[in-house]
């Protein structure tokens, strides 16, 4: 079977060198620079994290001397930059011009997708903490071991894609009572139709309550000792099997905060882990599906988590290239770009898993390029493809 269905080539063509121009000039980005303007900013930032696991300011030197990246880039490209004079531009160029790129990305891409939608959005934090000594913004803890380190939060909103992204460094944001709810109110006001699946790091009644009073549809779970009354009971006569839980009850309740009862009832699904004989127990607003369907509604959460795994692990997230607040926001728009063109390719060529789709897109991106290279030397850029399969003896 050919998993080769859509080329790189074709996928990285959304991008046009006219529509990172038009975004240039319309943000004044490029005000001040002269040598490393922000479209070529761009190109070396996305070459190097789709290139390098372990991307590094020196690393992103280097592949701006490269061969690949003179051919991504046209050819328009002056022989060295120092590390430092990136390091400096990460520093002081405008971040809304990546986070504007992010948003096109979406929007480009989204629609390139096959007709295929997911009824969910996944929402979760992750944590990157460096010592406040080497990091000048986020936020510190309280107290304890890691309070030497400051600590910045990144909240994503995943359905195929990252459709929702948030960057926080203050102290407020500490809590996912804040950051969770902020990030999920912030998404398309008034588009109700997907639903919203998050942790238990939303603890606060009030957040849903307003969840229910915005027509936003949403399943979580809760720690089994919420104090809670129930209203009325769906009757689950018989424990009710899926393959991992066993539903003991399905009824709809108040809960309660430590002050007052909450305004609005929720769905309260119980459970047991068959494994472990954990109780499991899921919140919902979601009236018409049966108690199974919000189980696995919830299960399907994992996928953010692994999306986190493959944005540290594969596309080097976690490195913190620059401290700056600039930087940090540059990369991880760019980093969520690379995401975005690797899910893309992922999809249209029917792949499954993160670190093989990662290495075979690196690979076709290795020979569209080298069809390039042969074209320009006015050879024949199909006899690449033959080569590679039948290398001449």
């Amino acid at each position: 079977m050919n998993f080769c269905i859509v080329e790189v080539n074709q996928i990285i063509s959304l991008l046009p060198n006219k529509l990172l121009s038009e975004l240039a000039a319309d943000i004044n980005v490029n005000k001040y620079a002269k040598k490393l303007q922000a479209e070529l900013m761009f190109k070396l930032l996305l070459h190097s994290i789709l290139s390098y696991k372990e991307n590094s300011l020196r690393t992103m030197a280097s592949a701006y001397e490269s061969t690949g990246f003179a051919l991504l880039n046209a050819g328009k490209k002056s022989d060295h930059i120092d590390y430092s004079s990136i390091s400096e531009r990460l520093s002081t160029m405008n971040p809304l011009y990546f986070e504007r790129l992010y948003q096109k990305c979406l929007q480009t891409y989204k629609s390139y997708l096959p007709d295929k939608t997911d009824s969910l959005i996944r929402f979760d934090s992750t944590i990157v903490a460096l010592s406040g000594k080497l990091l000048k913004v986020g936020y510190h803890l309280q107290a304890g071991d890691a309070a030497h380190l400051r600590q910045l939060k990144f909240t994503i909103g995943l359905s195929n894609l990252p459709i929702a992204v948030h960057f926080f460094n203050d102290q407020t944001h500490n809590s996912e009572n804040v950051a969770l709810k902020e990030a999920i109110l912030a998404l398309e006001p008034g588009n109700t139709e997907k639903i919203r699946v998050f942790d238990r790091g939303i603890t606060a009644r009030k957040t849903y309550d307003e969840f229910i009073e915005k027509n936003i549809p949403f399943v979580s779970r809760i720690n089994i000792k919420s104090k809670r009354q129930t209203v009325s009971d769906n009757q689950v006569l018989h424990p009710i099997d899926t393959d991992t839980l066993s539903i003991y009850s399905d009824s709809w309740v108040y809960l309660f905060s430590e002050r007052a009862r909450a305004r609005y009832p929720l769905r309260c699904i119980e459970s047991t882990r068959k494994e472990t004989n954990e109780h499991l127990v899921f919140i919902t607003n979601i009236k018409n599906l049966p108690a199974q369907d919000i189980t696995l509604l919830y299960k399907r959460r994992w996928d953010i988590e692994v999306f986190f795994k493959f944005l540290k692990q594969e596309l080097n997230f976690a490195h913190l290239i620059n401290r700056s607040e600039n930087g940090i926001k540059i990369m991880l728009y760019c980093t969520l770009i690379a995401s975005i063109l690797l899910l893309v390719y992922k999809e249209m060529n029917h792949l499954k898993g993160y670190k093989i789709m990662k290495q075979r897109f690196v690979d076709n991106l290795e020979k569209c390029l080298l069809k390039d290279f042969v074209q320009m030397c006015g050879g024949d850029p199909d006899l690449v493809e033959i080569n590679l399969k039948s290398p001449p003896s």
